[in-house]
């Protein structure tokens, strides 16, 4: 933030605003779209967080024909970029309560003040509950369908870990 205050008061003359032609809050927080409603918002943070979990869940389940060693992290943002692209216009894709929340509270402080809470028809809290329950839905959908399906994975039947090795 220090390093771009001369930036940020040259671009708002000093007059931080959370919205308006010249509104700078949305650098540090997610806010709506003006035709997104409160609860198109809830839905939209809520599959996405849906789909990250799902997604992670099937990036590193062993049981289930796991990604290949070395490529999950890949994938994963991967999937975070698909979903950035996907849904991030209808509300900057929280999809973590700490990637909005403290930054919100920085903000309130730092010379926005309370209107980043009141701003989108109170939406600070989507942010917070949405993925939160968003993920929450996605491990059960992924325990439901994916996972009590499973077949578990087989052991070689070495205690160690190690393989064996058979000798003719």
């Amino acid at each position: 933030f220090p390093f771009f205050l001369d930036a940020l008061y040259d671009y708002t003359k000093g007059n931080f605003t959370v919205t308006g032609p010249n509104a700078t809050a949305s650098i540090f927080s997610t806010y709506p779209a003006p035709y997104v409603s409160v609860l198109g918002g809830f839905f939209t943070e809520f599959t996405a967080t849906v789909m990250l979990l799902l997604g992670i869940l099937v990036i590193h389940d062993e049981k289930n024909n796991e990604a290949l060693k070395g490529t999950q992290a890949l994938l994963t943002g991967i999937l975070v970029l698909g979903i950035g692209v996907g849904m991030g216009m209808n509300t900057g894709y929280a999809v973590n309560p700490s990637r909005d929340l403290p930054p919100r509270i920085f903000t309130a402080i730092a010379g926005w003040g309370m209107e980043v809470f009141t701003a989108g028809h109170y939406w600070w809290w989507i942010p917070v509950t949405a993925p939160f329950l968003g993920s929450l839905a996605g491990v059960l959908i992924h325990k439901l369908f994916i996972d009590l399906h499973n077949q578990p994975v087989l052991d070689s039947g070495n205690e160690k870990g190690q393989t064996e090795v058979q000798t003719s």
